[in-house]
């Protein structure tokens, strides 16, 4: 086996514990913050807090991560995440809980970048669609673990044991992330001027700039998925924080399955037709959510809507990879995620108003309806790249 195949599976294994840990915290964090007596209010603007931060703080990691090891940066990533989740165990206020928003996610984001870029980096090109898709599939199984494994937790010893078991699983994370090989992680060197000059070109290239939109639209529809559907099931339907873990993993299973099986079809299709299908999926399957009374249709209607949704992000990076020069993939991964971090900056206070104002179920068809606002960057970017055709000729 290469070097390089022999890094990215090593890689795919650290790729598990962050999906692990993040799918741990989704079910179980809105639940503890919420059982400390904190508002609704309250709950979308620590929500909106941590987004901002990443919106700040994500770029700038992706444009460093391109200088130096990839490595550091997700270890210290995984590291500062797991201790500050650890920090909320031991106080209920308010305002430690701004703080803490605040620098988890300026300094837990510079996991992101470093490992969509890593990944892209140790891939052949030929298969970075389905090495994308298995990016994607590897984290999505941790998210299939975590939130039953939080969930136990919390049900059968508390909400404060589920967040030590996070932070356990990241300081892993991190340490098997510095055994992985440095040859095959480093920076690629390049002079300063071509540097300038290409990461200029992120920007003025239509086909990369557009692409920088849908991320947005994203992670809108991704804020109602983790961070206002724990509650809806609790507070309107019901369950209990063991049948949301469960829910969360029967959703994670059914992206799990279908996120490589879309990244195959990708590389032998193309990308735009597959990723426009998802959205027209997803924004079905978010309207459906409104009719969501019972476990049983809840259940099923996440299923369906992970199976259409998560499939999306990886053939996006995968086009965005195949579009952006090597040696700033770091850079363009960052300012990707960063436009996903606005999505969850401006998603908040709008459901928040919607739950309050009117009713809590009115998000879902409210997604669905940014779903298909989603799909203007494709149709922009199809114009593109017909009108470069047409200058070309």
């Amino acid at each position: 086996m290469q070097p390089k195949s022999q890094s990215l599976l090593s890689f795919y294994l650290v790729i598990f514990l962050w999906g692990t840990s993040t799918g741990l915290l989704t079910p179980v964090f809105p639940l503890y913050i919420r059982s400390l007596g904190i508002t609704i209010q309250d709950w979308g603007s620590l929500v909106m807090t941590y987004a901002i931060s990443t919106f700040i703080f994500e770029w700038a990691w992706g444009v460093l991560s391109d200088r130096t090891d990839r490595r550091l940066f997700i270890a210290a990533g995984l590291l500062s995440g797991a201790l500050l989740i650890f920090l909320y165990t031991v106080s209920n206020s308010v305002q430690l809980f701004y703080i803490l928003q605040f620098f988890r996610g300026a300094l837990f984001i510079m996991v992101g970048p470093a490992v969509k870029a890593l990944v892209s980096q140790l891939s052949s090109s030929r298969k970075l669609g389905l090495s994308m898709g298995l990016y994607s599939a590897t984290r999505t199984l941790g998210g299939v673990v975590g939130p039953i494994l939080g969930s136990s937790i919390a049900q059968f010893y508390s909400y404060q044991h589920a967040l030590y078991a996070y932070s356990i699983t990241s300081l892993t994370g991190a340490l098997m992330t510095l055994a992985i090989s440095k040859n095959n992680t480093t920076k690629t060197n390049a002079g300063s001027s071509a540097q300038k000059q290409e990461w200029k070109q992120l920007f003025t290239q239509k086909n990369i700039a557009i692409l920088f939109l849908s991320p947005i639209i994203i992670f809108m529809g991704n804020t109602t998925i983790n961070s206002y559907i724990p509650l809806y099931a609790s507070e309107t339907i019901g369950m209990s924080t063991l049948e949301i873990g469960a829910l969360f993993t029967a959703a994670s299973i059914s992206g799990f399955i279908a996120t490589p099986i879309f990244g195959w079809i990708s590389d032998r299709t193309g990308r735009k037709p597959v990723i426009f299908s998802g959205f027209l999926l997803s924004a079905a399957m978010f309207s459906g959510l409104f009719f969501a009374g019972t476990p049983a249709y809840l259940a099923l209607a996440l299923i369906a809507l992970k199976m259409c949704f998560l499939p999306m992000t990886p053939l996006l990076l995968a086009m965005l990879s195949e579009t952006t020069p090597q040696r700033l993939l770091g850079t363009s991964m960052g300012i990707y995620s960063t436009f996903e971090n606005l999505g969850t900056v401006i998603a908040p206070p709008i459901y928040t108003a919607i739950w309050t104002i009117y009713t809590p179920a009115l998000i879902f068809p409210f997604s669905g309806l940014m779903m298909l606002v989603g799909l203007t960057p494709l149709v922009l970017r199809r114009k593109a790249g017909s009108a470069s055709s047409g200058t070309q000729s």
